[in-house]
């Protein structure tokens, strides 16, 4: 009879205990946070501790209250220091704690100095929080590291891999989250067209009140590119930088410096919303990229270039394209087709776009047809066919 009893009842509680391991779940929702630059200066690697939003999660559970450690690790993989295969630079295990209701977890309260949190409950509960600095960078390793962030004061180019775990009271993981982020240098901002040099402008005039300026910069996730453009006044204007921190024709209004545009590296000039650039003057225009860093946000500047709007109809060769609608369509069909259907001896040989603009049957002004164009060529749209009629 005890020898059925316990072939019953051991099945029995192992099964219940395995129905609860399963039904319990821990859950993590959040994410980690991504930067251009790493300065040095923002963390203490001696306790893990810093003022810098790295990560940032609710922590919760199906069932309370449940005991729990969470680990923080930093880690990286850096070519140009000899390190080829990843290395840890902090790793911090907080010490068991009984969670008794959801838990935002924010690296900043995570390190060997922290001390009390406290958790969403009403009222909430207070969670003593201590931690050891599991592994860290020994001085050999650190010595590397250290050499070339003296005279950056940055962390270097490379992968930085940042991870969080929660573990039982067993050391079992319950959930987890990583992200690798890439650092690199941030490369200058190198202008393409239109322009030049101030001093060049005779060799630096186009035909369109409406150009396509275009530049390379490095971006990422995080940063903000702005362009700023305006008119050079030799009686008042000193330099292009002059005239740009004066009045400008883009942005419009007085009040901003710069104008938000796509991290792309083109724009175009737009139909509206901005000054109306004039033929026979002298503009300036300039890049800035905001980058992202753990100091916060830093603007990197390109160069000033300028340019000169050509007079309509002082160019005696009929090859030169001066309307600003056929500069903006030859872009948005490319050169070879443009000239299949506006070169010599083509079929719209000399035609001024004029008249009435519709599109879809739909009558619009021209900067509504300058929109569509550009829309074609930043690949929004695709042309399908093209009939002349």
């Amino acid at each position: 009879m005890k020898s059925s009893f316990i072939q019953i009842i051991v099945p029995t509680l192992l099964l219940i205990f395995s129905n609860n391991l399963r039904s319990q779940e821990v859950t993590l929702d959040g994410e980690i946070y991504e930067y251009a630059t790493y300065y040095v200066n923002s963390f203490d690697f001696n306790t893990g501790a810093t003022n810098v939003q790295i990560f940032r999660y609710s922590l919760s559970s199906s069932l309370y209250p449940l005991s729990l450690k969470v680990m923080f690790r930093a880690s990286m993989l850096s070519p140009s220091l000899g390190i080829n295969s990843e290395l840890i630079i902090s790793e911090v295990v907080t010490d068991e704690f009984e969670l008794k209701a959801p838990l935002i977890l924010d690296n900043r309260d995570i390190s060997t100095e922290s001390t009390t949190i406290y958790d969403t409950d009403s009222p909430p509960n207070a969670i003593q929080l201590g931690g050891q600095l599991t592994e860290s960078l020994d001085p050999s390793q650190a010595d590397a590291i250290l050499q070339s962030v003296l005279a950056t004061g940055t962390i270097a180019a490379g992968e930085y891999t940042f991870s969080i775990e929660i573990l039982s009271s067993s050391d079992q993981i319950l959930a987890s989250d990583s992200k690798t982020i890439v650092v690199e240098t941030p490369s200058s901002i190198d202008l393409e067209s239109p322009g030049g040099m101030i001093s060049d402008t005779t060799n630096n005039v186009i035909y369109t009140t409406f150009p396509l300026f275009q530049w390379y910069a490095q971006t990422g996730s995080g940063y903000n590119t702005y362009i700023r453009v305006a008119e050079f006044n030799p009686s008042i204007h000193n330099s292009i930088e002059d005239a740009l921190e004066d009045q400008r024709v883009l942005p419009f209004s007085s009040s901003e410096e710069w104008f938000l545009i796509s991290n792309e590296n083109s724009y175009q000039y737009p139909y509206s919303g901005a000054g109306t650039l004039l033929e026979g003057k002298v503009y300036g225009w300039q890049i800035k990229v905001e980058i992202p860093t753990t100091s916060g946000p830093e603007d990197m500047l390109s160069s000033a270039y300028a340019f000169k709007i050509g007079t309509s109809g002082t160019i005696e060769t009929t090859n030169v394209i001066i309307n600003p609608l056929l500069i903006t369509l030859e872009e948005a069909l490319g050169v070879d087709q443009f000239n299949a259907l506006f070169g010599d001896g083509n079929e719209l040989q000399g035609f001024l776009p004029s008249g009435q603009y519709e599109v879809d049957g739909v009558t619009v002004d021209e900067s509504s047809v300058g929109y569509l164009l550009n829309q074609i060529i930043n690949n929004t749209y695709q042309i399908q066919s093209i009939n002349v009629e």
